[in-house]
């Protein structure tokens, strides 16, 4: 068997996965910062990181997966302003939104789930450690990461220190300003000193909060360790987040921060990055009105993570009816034969059924080795699909089924059926059509129509309420 491959974005080569003790995985996935919907270009990340969890799981790897949560941020502070919240009233509304698309998307719980105000005085240790060995100064109450202080800053970008340019999260303040206090351009905030009316805690440089680089590099430290297997997210996070992880982890411990960096293409919408400050997303909760989560997944899974995603109404749709094949297939054996098979034996124990299983995991995994080949993984599923359809015998259909089913929940492909299940806007469109229909009926004075309509709606939870100038309004118990 050959082993699994993975893209390291360090050393820019494909490479054997081997974990650093024995079946251990240690993995962790920057997460989001929680200060409005998530779009679908966040939710790819966050299904391809549930895919790739899944998969070493499956593959018998011991997988400890981190997500964070950073609850404190400047986009944070003023989306909150705009809200005339408070900054932990929108980390909390938008921390329970992401949590909610989540489940809808069928994305798995990661083992922990650090949010960055929980380790707030192992950030100001960290900090306070860096200063003492020479990596860190500060300056007008803000502490700074001296870059020049770390040769190797770069390395994941791969550029030299002349060629890179900053593009941190600062505080909202002048260019000139920064300048003022940094010895360099390219030196990033580790701690930021707190503005007035703003949300800080007491340090030794006065009351501010953290940055977010050190945030994950902390919450890394002390949930996973000094040194983790695998650390993953988006592409555009490659730098500077990333690279200032390295720089600040690396040069207090001196050991790599991970082995294996990996990172997933961007979603595009007219080969542009999908991104809030552009103004082009669609979030994941608009998307998932009118399609169903399967779609949504099957949709990246269909396109390697490392490749970019075009993104469009037409391609979803094209998804769709993709996957409807897919659920067809698990429906191709009637409930009569179903129950007649079931009451010979279980489907999962006859030998048919486990020559297919160890066949068809013997083509699934060696697409999954490449480098977490979902396109490759998606493509045999549709080869099942096929078997399905083409085999006369039932027990035979019914182990192709099982096969089927079994890999697809490998990608978190639950093949719910729900081609009778109506969206929001359709079930809202159909009982505007309804109520309009017994407003004729009113009209016309065929009253027992009229309250047909309305008893029948009753049942279901609607209650219908005539106005005294002949209209009607309506509620939902």
């Amino acid at each position: 068997m050959s082993p699994l491959r993975v893209f390291n974005t360090l050393t820019a080569r494909k490479e054997d996965f081997v974990p650093q003790t024995g079946n251990a995985v240690r993995i962790y996935a920057c997460g989001p910062t929680v200060y409005d919907l998530i779009h679908i270009g966040n939710a790819r990340m966050v299904i391809v990181w549930d895919v790739i969890q899944r998969y070493l799981r499956f593959s018998s790897y011991d997988v400890t997966f981190v997500r964070n949560i950073t609850d404190i941020d400047d986009k944070i502070i003023n989306r909150a302003k705009e809200l005339n919240w408070r900054p932990e009233q929108v980390a909390r509304e938008y921390t329970y939104t992401f949590w909610k698309d989540m489940h809808r998307l069928n994305v798995a719980q990661p083992d922990f789930e650090p949010r960055a105000t929980e380790f707030i005085h192992p950030m100001i240790s960290f900090v306070s450690n860096l200063i003492d060995i020479g990596h860190a100064y500060v300056a007008g109450g803000d502490v700074y990461f001296e870059v020049s202080t770390f040769k190797e800053y770069g390395k994941l970008k791969k550029q030299k220190l002349d060629e890179l340019v900053t593009s941190t999260r600062e505080q909202v303040r002048s260019q000139e300003e920064l300048a003022e206090l940094k010895r360099s351009p390219l030196d990033f905030a580790l701690w930021k000193r707190a503005n007035p009316n703003e949300p800080g805690w007491d340090s030794p440089w006065g009351r501010g909060r953290p940055g977010w680089h050190l945030e994950c590099s902390t919450m890394i430290k002390h949930v996973l360790g000094e040194t983790i297997d695998i650390h993953g997210g988006g592409e555009d996070l490659t730098f500077p987040h990333h690279e200032n992880e390295i720089a600040q982890s690396e040069s207090l411990h001196n050991k790599p921060l991970a082995r294996y960096w990996l990172h997933n293409g961007f979603v595009q919408i007219d080969a542009e990055k999908m991104s809030k400050s552009l103004g082009n997303f669609r979030t994941v909760d608009d998307i998932l009105q009118t399609y169903s989560p399967d779609t949504v997944r099957l949709f990246f899974l269909q396109t390697h993570y490392r490749s970019p995603v075009d993104f469009s109404s037409d391609g979803l749709a094209a998804t769709m009816a993709g996957l409807q094949r897919l659920i067809r297939a698990t429906q191709a054996v009637s409930q009569h034969e179903a129950d007649y098979l079931a009451g010979q034996h279980a489907i999962d124990d006859s030998d048919f059924t486990k020559a297919v299983m160890r066949d068809f995991r013997s083509q699934f995994t060696q697409a999954m080795d490449n480098d977490f080949n979902t396109a490759a993984a998606v493509a045999l599923l549709f080869t099942l699909a096929d078997k399905v359809f083409q085999e006369t015998e039932a027990e035979q259909r019914l182990s192709y089924i099982y096969a089927l089913k079994t890999f697809s929940g490998v990608l978190g492909l639950t093949l719910e059926d729900t081609s009778h299940q109506l969206d929001n806007k359709t079930a809202e469109g159909v009982l505007n059509l309804v109520l309009s229909i017994r407003q004729t009926a009113r009209d016309k004075k065929d009253y027992s129509t009229s309250d047909l309509i309305r008893d029948q709606l009753a049942t279901l939870g609607i209650k219908i309420m005539d106005t005294t100038s002949g209209g009607h309004a309506w509620e939902h118990e």
